[in-house]
């Protein structure tokens, strides 16, 4: 995110968060020492909003975390990021709840207190922060390679580690990945269509994909960076992990190789081109090579992730379901988004310009060895014309 945009108060964020809660902070501050046995309690510098995070103990080697009850940390989500990324997740242990149901009425839940390892380094926004100007300066150019070569490794992780999920829940993912998509074709004006209908097309190759763990805020405050060179120490906040298809975040990897300004939009670094160039080596050489059906499935996966993300209001399970964004001033942040990924021809995905050319052409599927007869299924995908399916039945090459 451009820093020259956004001021961020962690004062203001903390007394937000408590707000929503009857526990105090000197509560908090008070059990923290207590779970790691004393020493000093610290707040981190950049606050989640459902959460309440300090470094703890006399050399400030713990992290402990007050989540909203609603919101809290899964164990085996935790555990099992920790067995497939080893130390680049903290080992996280649920400890107690902290305060009681009876405020629940009146918006203020109670908190689950975990300990965990703290992991060395800064975040990445603290980082370019401190290092990030001039921006495409020759140092920062080789720290942003580091970076994006380090995470490349990071996804390579999760493919080495797939999850085998049941028929239900893969059903349950495609049935929930269609109905969405086509809720954004009535909701999302018609300049998006194009790209959701290839989206739609691509469904059955992004869940052929391996199923992994997703971090679900792949983003600067939860990337763990060395503080000169810039490689990857870490990666927290795992709260919203899921199992999915490989590739529905890597969306989040544009933060890493661009800024995204609040009136002009997204600026592509100088050396954003590089930047792409080395992710899809890296993850090409840790995966032992990628075919090329295999790399589009895991581009539309990209765009899948994206439209998930940001043409829907928020996923928190605190929060009321989500629903398209509308074109308006209310969606405007979240719609500069889509447009300059998706629609924007100097900041869109690289590549995706050709992957819905398609558009508007027939499709077929042919299957043969009926008996002489061969059934034809034409797919017709017109602008604004909606869709059509045309069966011709033929016998010895002639139409019946």
């Amino acid at each position: 995110m451009d820093s020259e945009n956004q001021q961020y108060a962690v004062d203001d964020e903390i007394a937000t968060f408590f707000t929503k809660t009857s526990v105090t902070r000197e509560a908090c501050h008070s059990l923290a020492k207590e779970l790691v046995g004393g020493g000093r309690v610290i707040p981190i510098a950049v606050q989640g909003a459902c959460s309440y995070t300090v470094y703890a103990g006399s050399d400030l080697s713990h992290v402990v975390q007050f989540r909203l009850k609603s919101l809290g940390l899964k164990g085996q989500t935790a555990a099992l990021a920790r067995r497939i990324f080893g130390t680049l997740a903290p080992d996280a242990s649920f400890k107690q709840q902290l305060g009681d149901e009876s405020m629940a009425a009146a918006g203020q839940e109670p908190l689950l207190v975990y300990v965990m390892t703290r992991i060395r380094g800064i975040s990445r926004l603290d980082f370019v922060l401190a290092h990030g100007f001039p921006e495409n300066s020759p140092v920062n150019k080789v720290r942003r390679k580091t970076l994006i070569r380090d995470v490349a490794s990071f996804f390579a992780l999760a493919w080495k580690a797939p999850q085998t999920v049941d028929k239900a829940y893969h059903n349950h993912l495609a049935e929930t990945f269609e109905n969405e998509l086509q809720i954004l074709l009535i909701a999302l004006p018609d300049r998006f269509h194009p790209v959701i209908r290839a989206t739609l097309r691509a469904l059955p190759s992004i869940l052929a994909l391996p199923m992994v763990l997703l971090h679900k805020d792949f983003g600067d405050c939860n990337i763990m960076v060395e503080e000169e060179s810039c490689h990857l120490v870490g990666v927290i906040d795992w709260a919203e992990a899921e199992i999915g298809p490989f590739g529905i975040n890597l969306h989040s990897l544009q933060d890493l190789m661009s800024k995204l300004h609040l009136k002009n939009g997204w600026i592509r670094y100088e050396d954003y081109d590089d930047l792409v160039a080395c992710f899809w080596e890296t993850l090409d050489n840790e995966l032992g090579g990628l075919d090329e059906d295999t790399t589009k499935a895991i581009k539309a996966a990209r765009v899948l992730g994206l439209l998930r993300s940001w043409a829907f209001t928020s996923r928190l399970a605190n929060e009321p379901a989500p629903v398209p964004i509308k074109d308006d001033e209310s969606g405007r942040y979240r719609m500069m988004i889509l447009e300059g990924l998706l629609l924007a021809p100097a900041t869109r995905f690289e590549g995706l310009e050709k992957w819905i050319r398609v558009e508007g052409r027939d499709f077929e599927m042919r299957y043969e060895d009926w008996g002489g007869i061969e059934l034809r299924l034409v797919y017709l995908s017109r602008p604004g014309q909606g869709l059509a399916y045309i069966i011709h039945f033929l016998v010895f090459g002639r139409h019946l």
